[in-house]
């Protein structure tokens, strides 16, 4: 397994965004081209930076998306980690969507959520499979303008099995089942302390089983 994004920006160093379909299509053809490396599919979630907000926040000020964000953000604040502020993400969606903030801070991540909870900030960047997102209900914001980065998770057959059709089709299952809710459920029940992550994969695979 791999991740779109990664193979895109770091392997085929490729600056530009694009749509998470074009993004899939063109890394699957590299990967065949370049190493002879089968993209069997995408899992069905993601791992990409993204802007989130508290859920009743989000739906008081009628924000679903971040184009909805842009004629709020000069009233409201952001929070991001050490990194985000200085990543080329960030830039990005600040460019395209014309985004400016009241106030920008940088937190440590397990800080930065508890203060979105707690009303101290409106908006912070987070980790699309982070099971902190479920743990303090935020929402969220779509991305219409494809200004961050896809990073689909993505099955890889290696060369030599490639063609072994008996492989693909046990895999195939896989392709498309593994939700992002799923996930985060299991993010969450490993950040928590509830059980070790070998315990929180087997059961992410039995509900993946389920399905």
């Amino acid at each position: 397994m791999d991740y779109s994004g990664t193979l895109w920006a770091n392997e085929m160093h490729r600056s530009e965004v694009r749509p998470r379909a074009e993004v899939l299509a063109e890394v699957s053809r590299w990967l065949q081209t370049t190493h002879g490396i089968r993209v069997l599919g995408a899992l069905g979630f993601e791992n990409a930076y993204a802007l989130a907000m508290p859920r009743a926040h989000a739906e008081k000020l009628g924000i679903r998306s971040i184009t909805d964000l842009a004629a709020h953000a000069p009233e409201l604040s952001i929070a991001g980690d050490y990194e985000f502020f200085e990543r080329p993400e960030w830039k990005s969606i600040r460019d395209v969507y014309g985004l400016r903030f009241r106030t920008q801070r940088t937190m440590q991540p397990d800080f930065m959520y508890q203060a979105a909870r707690a009303g101290e900030v409106d908006v912070v960047s987070a980790y699309t499979s982070d099971g902190r997102i479920a743990q303090f209900d935020l929402a969220v914001l779509d991305d219409p303008k494809h200004a961050i980065l896809p990073y689909d998770a993505i099955l890889l057959i290696a060369p030599k099995p490639a063609r072994d059709q008996a492989l693909a089709a046990a895999l195939k299952p896989l392709v498309g089942g593994i939700s992002v809710q799923l996930v985060r459920a299991a993010s969450l029940r490993a950040s928590r302390g509830d059980t070790s992550p070998g315990e929180a994969a087997r059961w992410l695979g039995e509900q993946i089983d389920k399905n």
